[in-house]
């Protein structure tokens, strides 16, 4: 391939094929591959976002997307530039280019404003041309290159004097490292300085031998030191022409207002409305861990009423009691209720007459037919069991012998057979598999009980390709975290699924009769809950498709 015509064209359109025409589903996919790209690149990073959404003010890396919004898909080019500054920003991070700041803040305070100012504008090309040359030595280089094409013509027109002036002479730093013509003649003035840090900068290049990335913070440290001190005579009377700070000792230290509003004044930044975060989030949210704007979407309320929600396996081995005769009701009730499936074979020397097959009769004998029906087990079934702090003990051991009956009875057949427990966590509502494959997991009960969320979230959980769709939910008492249970009982009804929630040994039928309606049942104690499970599966394949398809 020749390298040239890479370089020249889009580098981003050989490898992004995720891409739509909505504005909401590409700008998620194009910030989704702007953090992956991110996290090839290492650890440190932060969080990336779009100006505007959610934890965009506390975001590592803001992203204006006035730049890229308008045409879509975002043009490749685009996306190059874009890929750019985040490789750009996040090896600021890698490299801790902050701690570089923190270590000279003392230094910035012996010196007057003017040099306060020429000094961090050396610091600030220094770093930008320290990160851009480790991004030279892999593929990212490709993408840097275009962003700083960019950012030194823009610098350039800023430059609106050719007066002697310290923004004058970083800028022809910055540009002569990466060979960009200047379009003017050197001055002569400019020769000396320039020739320091031209020195400073192959320093600064050499540096990322050192292994260690404190080390190579002190060790820039005092590269930046030792060329002040050389530079800070011959450029004492130059004139400054953009006399804003790039690091400030009170910049952290300000509250959050007067820090937004700074940074308005610096530069204005285009933010994304508030309902085309919510799309976004939600378009995230498909492949995250964080499902929490899925859960606010489904059930269409607003989102501060929804508990931050997450999914995440745990790898505790279940150890449960298997009862054969239990697993065996449960296999014969599904066999018996299913739909079946007629298969006919076809020339055959006994059996049920085929006129399709009469004229073989003189010839061969083989004429008849055998027609079996053969149950199709195509169910999608959905355990959702409650694993709040209250279920520990017995009631959770009694849960998992329960669940491991079913998925004996059921494995090995077309059945879509699906369990999740659902428990809180420093205020999150956590949901996790208790079967994967052919293992059987295990959680620990603890927290608060979720179940508005958990219900919705199973019901999301659930396959789309099935028409028989069957959710029962196991608790052992009302909801008192998250949003209303009623949301969870409007979404399955508009998914067409059949939820049932069984109250296992509940106090307080009435509350849960408030919450639940008629989709919940009682038993007394948790030690019926195999029996209960096998009557209810048996009661749900006879009626309960005809009875929600009424409702």
């Amino acid at each position: 391939m020749n390298t040239e015509y890479v370089r020249e064209s889009s580098v981003s359109e050989f490898w992004r094929k995720n891409t739509s025409t909505l504005e909401a589903a590409e700008l998620a996919n194009l910030l989704r591959a702007l953090r992956k790209v991110a996290g090839h690149l290492g650890q440190n990073v932060g969080l990336i976002e779009f100006a505007g959404m959610s934890n965009s003010a506390d975001a590592a890396i803001r992203i204006d997307p006035g730049g890229i919004m308008g045409s879509y898909p975002v043009a490749p080019e685009k996306v190059d530039g874009l890929v750019g500054l985040i490789v750009h920003e996040a090896l600021h991070k890698i490299e801790w280019s902050d701690y570089v700041w923190k270590r000279l803040q003392p230094d910035f305070t012996t010196l007057t404003a003017v040099s306060r100012v020429a000094f961090q504008k050396v610091i600030h090309i220094g770093e930008d041309i320290y990160v851009d040359s480790i991004a030279d030595r892999s593929v990212f280089g490709l993408y840097t290159t275009k962003a700083r094409k960019r950012a030194i013509k823009a610098a350039q027109e800023k430059l609106y004097t050719k007066a002697l002036s310290i923004d004058g002479l970083v800028y022809r730093w910055w540009a002569s490292e990466w060979g960009e013509d200047l379009g003017v003649e050197l001055n002569d003035f400019y020769r000396k300085p320039l020739s320091i840090l031209r020195k400073l900068s192959r320093n600064l290049c050499e540096m990322y031998a050192e292994k260690s990335v404190l080390n190579r913070c002190r060790k820039r440290v005092a590269l930046y030191r030792d060329a002040w001190r050389e530079l800070e005579i011959p450029v004492a009377s130059w004139k400054v022409i953009d006399k804003r700070l790039h690091w400030h000792e009170c910049a952290f230290a300000l509250p959050r207002k007067k820090r937004e509003t700074r940074s308005k004044v610096k530069e204005a930044r285009q933010e994304l409305t508030p309902q085309l975060v919510r799309e976004i989030e939600t378009h995230l949210a498909a492949t995250s861990s964080d499902i929490t704007p899925l859960i606010a979407s489904a059930a269409c309320c607003d989102p501060d009423e929804v508990a931050p929600t997450s999914r995440w396996d745990f790898n505790i081995p279940a150890r449960p009691v298997i009862d054969r005769r239990l697993s065996g009701r449960i296999k014969s009730i599904f066999q018996e209720y299913a739909e079946r499936k007629f298969l006919v074979s076809r020339g055959l020397v006994s059996g049920r007459l085929d006129s399709r097959r009469l004229y073989r009769a003189a010839v061969t004998d083989r004429c008849f037919k055998q027609v079996d029906a053969i149950p199709s087990l195509d169910w999608n079934v959905t355990f959702l069991m409650d694993a709040s702090g209250s279920m520990r003990g017995t009631k959770w051991r009694v849960v998992e012998h329960t669940v491991a009956n079913i998925h004996r009875a059921l494995v090995g057949y077309h059945n879509l057979l699906q369990a999740y427990a659902y428990f809180e966590v420093d205020g999150i509502c956590m949901i996790s598999r208790l079967i994967k494959g052919r293992q059987l997991l295990s959680v620990p009960p603890s927290g608060q009980t979720a179940s508005g969320q958990a219900i919705i979230a199973a019901a999301l959980f659930m396959s789309r390709e099935r028409k028989r769709k069957l959710l029962i939910h196991v608790t052992d008492g009302e909801s008192n975290y998250g949003c209303s249970v009623r949301y969870g009982i409007d979404y399955c009804r508009r998914e067409n699924i059949h939820l049932v929630t069984l109250g296992c040994g509940c106090q307080d039928r009435g509350e849960m009769i408030e919450q639940y309606g008629r989709t919940i049942q009682f038993i007394d104690h948790f030690n019926q809950l195999p029996q209960a499970i096998e009557r209810l599966l048996k009661w749900s394949f006879l009626y309960g498709t005809r009875r929600m398809q009424k409702h």
